[in-house]
């Protein structure tokens, strides 16, 4: 077994050396659109599916969600906000850019049924089962 020591955070760094040690050894501003990846929660229940996306800071009219051979397809875009030159940054974790999510629906899914509700930032989907795909309650007659 190997033992790897770990350096532990100095409690009396200050604000801008702590800032200043981040962005060294992580370049932030160019990693953003690589690194941003809105969450999305799916789940199966009896009649249909449900997926919601974190979509917070987006306009309704920024989202696009299409279907096509049974492929749900989930774009947004959020363009730069351009600031006034001379302006430094102390963090900047906001993202933007284009957002693109593919999902491969099953095939007991009625695509031309599913509705989309976006409120608060969070965007759901409920995506309906189709009838065949519904369970069954079948009686069976004991002889």
């Amino acid at each position: 077994m190997t033992l790897v020591k770990l350096a532990r955070p100095r409690i009396n760094r200050n604000f801008d050396s702590m800032l200043d040690s981040f962005f060294d050894d992580f370049n932030y501003r160019n990693s953003t659109r690589n690194l941003w990846r809105p969450a999305m929660n799916a789940r199966d229940l009896e009649k249909s599916y449900e997926l919601s996306f974190s979509l917070p800071g987006f306009e309704k009219e920024e989202i696009a969600i299409s279907v096509k051979n049974n492929t749900l397809t989930l774009k947004a875009e959020k363009a730069e906000v351009k600031e006034d030159e001379g302006v430094t940054y102390l963090a900047r974790e906001i993202a933007f850019g284009t957002y693109e999510r593919n999902i491969d629906l099953p095939e007991n899914v009625n695509s031309d049924k599913i509705t989309a509700e976006y409120k608060s930032g969070i965007l759901s989907l409920s995506i309906p089962k189709t009838k065949e795909a519904l369970p069954k309650e079948i009686a069976v007659t004991i002889k």
